[in-house]
């Protein structure tokens, strides 16, 4: 290991075999805190590179509990986390109206790390369980369309490197990490990333992993769609990358302020996510809908972005997404004794 920190101290960049045997002794708690912290410090300092996020997770999915719902194909809305901006949990929202519009959603989250309201943090608050079985949210994505993968029941070998992030206390690798390890391996991802370099780096790390998606970053420092300026779209695909700018002008909307969809506290975020699931209006609403079509546009769900607004618009206003979570509720409930299949 003393090699492998010199030679990220001289800037170098790990090989894949070299990236996987460190993060697979990591993961397994087989390196000591000291030196993991050092390493993950020099990763952050000299800058993540996509070839080792992508040994990274490619490492904790060999390790991971996977599902298999049998529905397909299944999408993730998720960000990373990170942009210190305080906002409505916009992805979850959109995750919901996405299931409500017909799509299979596995959504993978955690408690919040840097925000007011992480996903499991807005949905435990909405009644789920997020610490539901495996089997049980296997069925709420083949049977509703929805579930939620509570990312430590999945990941469990991430304790291994809880201390030594906790006591770190910055940014690392690891905050990257959660989009692309969704064990329900989703064949869509609709990924946000706070900072523009983030988002090159995840968009890269999941072509490297096989996968199709978008990668967005609202330019004002946004892991979400951005309500009133500019968002970089980053198209994955097998054969390429593509970058372009969106404005609410192309999905047909005039545009909102930032601070429509800003929030003082969690109770705020809880209120107000309830009220737009039920159907209600609320200015931080268009951002949602911006996103939700942005993730139908990905699933070919819609031919394009203002079609997405419409369809999202419609099921919103029907109040469809809060049903989405009221049907994952009875299955959890029906379903708590079963054994798992």
């Amino acid at each position: 290991m003393r090699e492998i920190l010199k030679k990220l101290l001289e800037g170098g960049t790990l090989s894949k075999e070299e990236a996987l045997m460190v993060f697979e002794k990591m993961a397994q708690g087989e390196v000591s805190e000291s030196v993991s912290g050092g390493i993950l410090c020099v990763l952050r300092m000299r800058g993540e590179r996509a070839e080792e996020l992508w040994a990274l997770a490619e490492v904790m999915l060999k390790k991971a509990n996977l599902i298999d719902p049998k529905t397909r194909p299944l999408i993730d809305v998720v960000g990373t986390g990170g942009d210190n901006v305080k906002t409505l949990n916009i992805s979850t929202l959109s995750a919901l109206i996405c299931a409500a519009a017909g799509l299979k959603v596995a959504k993978h989250g955690n408690r919040t790390a840097s925000g007011l309201l992480g996903s499991a943090d807005l949905l435990e608050r909405l009644g789920l369980k997020i610490d539901s079985p495996p089997h049980l949210t296997k069925r709420c994505i083949e049977e509703i369309g929805f579930g939620f993968l509570f990312a430590p029941l999945y990941h469990p070998i991430l304790a291994n490197v809880a201390k030594v992030r906790r006591e770190l206390g910055i940014r690392t690798i690891f905050n990257f990490l959660g989009p692309l390890i969704n064990p329900a391996l989703p064949e869509k991802l609709l990924i946000g990333a706070p900072t523009l370099e983030g988002a090159r780096i995840m968009a890269h790390a999941l072509r490297l992993l096989g996968r199709e998606g978008f990668v967005i970053h609202g330019l004002e420092g946004l892991d979400e769609v951005s309500p009133q300026g500019e968002t970089l779209l980053i198209e994955v695909s097998s054969e390429t990358l593509r970058e372009k700018i969106l404005t609410p002008k192309d999905f047909g909307l005039k545009g909102k302020p930032l601070s429509s969809i800003r929030i003082r506290d969690p109770k705020e975020g809880i209120e107000r996510a309830k009220r737009i699931l039920e159907g209600e209006e609320d200015e931080g609403l268009e951002a949602i809908l911006m996103e939700s079509s942005l993730g139908l546009l990905l699933s070919k769900k819609v031919k394009d972005l203002k079609e997405g607004i419409q369809i999202a618009k419609e099921v919103q206003k029907k109040g469809e997404g809060i049903r989405i979570l009221e049907k994952v509720k009875e299955l959890q409930n029906e379903g708590v004794f079963e054994k798992g299949v």
